[in-house]
């Protein structure tokens, strides 16, 4: 058989951080279900929307990050759907001539996902399956979802691998960060992934919520058509769910054309223009990019790439690389966050809004190495401290007695004791190879349980191997 080469293509819904719902005042946050309504998102006869300017202003920012061509006149549409999600029975949406196309996204090997379309468009209301999709007889409709403010970014079918899917999103999100257009937790991301084995009919699952829930969805349903092409059969032409509880996806419905929607311009709203003037002007106003940022770290602060890399690649910790890199030294800065602070998070799947008061506490930190004040595994250790259970440095170093520094005297007898231990490493250091006095060094500063002076242990090393 030949390879069963797998084609996806992603349609992200990206809720926007506006305070107001897209053609009304209604507020985008509430408490109680059915408590943000109004005649406009319930499309109660005779109710007329009005667009929300800021709504605009961010998708425009969106569509200039991703590079695209910004149509400078376009439209909304109707989109006609019968479903209890939507009380008027259409949504606005635009089709024809959405705000702008043909934009990309730069993965970290270079490859390039090519961008079709970014459009408006409201979020229809929230229907509740208490007990799962797969479980519910019945389901619940929350209408204070209808009409939130979405941006919605199609990709074109550039994405071979649930692995490649995930990296785009990670940086689709990332990117959002910067533009500050979306807030994570608080803001809501969602995916209609559209998949299929290259050759064969295409697959759409849709409203797939978070980034690990989309990588296994399209396991699944890579794994399902391949399992029917292998048994002789053709996936169809289907829209589907995916259900997290049992890890599979599930047919909702044959899939629908564009055509079915019946799309016509919508008669309540004219046509949306931006002036040459104002499209420059949201241009310049564009926030530092990732690519720019890491651009700047590797001029300005004399980072390696890979730090910059790693340090841009998320909008809270390039933030914070920023402040504390402003009071200790930059090169220091980036090796303890992309290293030793990353490491934890990520061992402890725990994130930087769990840590009180990040940039003092690091930054405190960070000064007690630079001074030498206590030495780096001190500094690691008190570094797990921070992050478990959100220490305050000093009282750390002062509980564990690494503040505590050992008198010249004390530090003799140690280095007395190494060298005396360490014969073949001393003949080494002898001979002209510096990795035998750096072992020398450890061991020392090992025996002094983080109290040594660094480089009063040197000298005092130095002095006695040249005796």
């Amino acid at each position: 058989m030949p390879e069963l080469k797998p084609v996806i293509g992603l349609e992200i819904h990206v809720q926007l951080n506006t305070q107001s719902k897209l053609f009304c005042s209604c507020p985008t946050e509430a408490a109680e279900p059915n408590s943000a309504c109004c005649e406009v998102c319930l499309g109660m006869p005779g109710s007329k929307p009005v667009l929300n300017k800021k709504a605009v202003e961010m998708a425009l920012k969106v569509a200039l990050a991703l590079n695209c061509k910004v149509n400078e006149e376009f439209y909304f549409s109707r989109k006609t759907y019968f479903y209890p999600d939507m009380a008027k029975n259409f949504q606005i949406t635009q089709y024809e001539i959405p705000i702008a196309v043909n934009g990309e996204v730069k993965l970290k090997g270079g490859k390039s996902i090519r961008i079709k379309r970014v459009h408006l468009e409201e979020d229809p209301a929230a229907l509740v399956h208490e007990a799962g999709i797969s479980q519910s007889n019945y389901c619940l409709i929350d209408y204070n979802r209808s009409g939130i403010p979405l941006i919605e970014i199609v990709t074109e079918p550039d994405l071979e691998s649930p692995e490649e899917a995930r990296e785009f999103l990670d940086s689709l999100l990332n990117l959002l960060r910067y533009l500050e257009v979306f807030v994570l937790g608080k803001n809501v991301l969602k995916a209609d992934t559209n998949i299929s084995i290259k050759g064969f009919e295409r697959v759409e699952v849709k409203n797939v919520t978070g980034f690990k829930a989309v990588e296994t969805a399209l396991k699944s349903e890579i794994e399902r058509q391949k399992g029917l092409i292998n048994e002789g059969k053709k996936p169809v032409r289907e829209t589907r769910a995916f259900d997290e509880v049992i890890g599979r996806t599930k047919s909702l419905r044959t899939k629908e054309t564009e055509e079915d929607y019946g799309y016509i311009f919508e008669p309540d709203l004219p046509m949306i223009e931006i002036p040459k003037k104002e499209l420059e002007e949201a241009r310049k106003k564009l926030p530092e990019l990732p690519e720019q940022k890491i651009k700047r770290l590797m001029k300005e602060k004399g980072l390696s790439e890979y730090d910059a890399r790693v340090l841009s690649s998320s909008f809270e910790l390039g933030k914070l690389f920023d402040e504390v890199s402003k009071k200790v030294d930059a090169k220091l800065a980036a090796r303890f966050l992309s290293r030793e602070l990353l490491a934890i998070l990520n061992y402890n799947n725990k994130s930087l809004q769990d840590i009180e008061n990040p940039e003092r506490k690091i930054t405190e930190l960070l000064k007690l190495l630079q001074e030498q004040k206590i030495m780096e595994k001190a500094a690691k250790e008190t570094m797990i401290k921070i992050v478990l259970e959100n220490s305050e440095p000093l009282q750390v170093a002062g509980k564990m007695g690494w503040l505590a520094k050992m008198s010249e005297q004390e530090l003799e007898k140690i280095c007395d004791k190494v060298i005396s231990e360490n014969s073949k490493a001393v003949q080494d250091f002898k001979k002209g190879e510096q990795k035998a006095l750096n072992f020398l060094l450890g061991q020392a500063a090992r025996a002094a349980k983080g109290r040594a002076e660094p480089r009063l242990v040197k000298k005092i090393i130095e002095e006695k191997l040249k005796k």
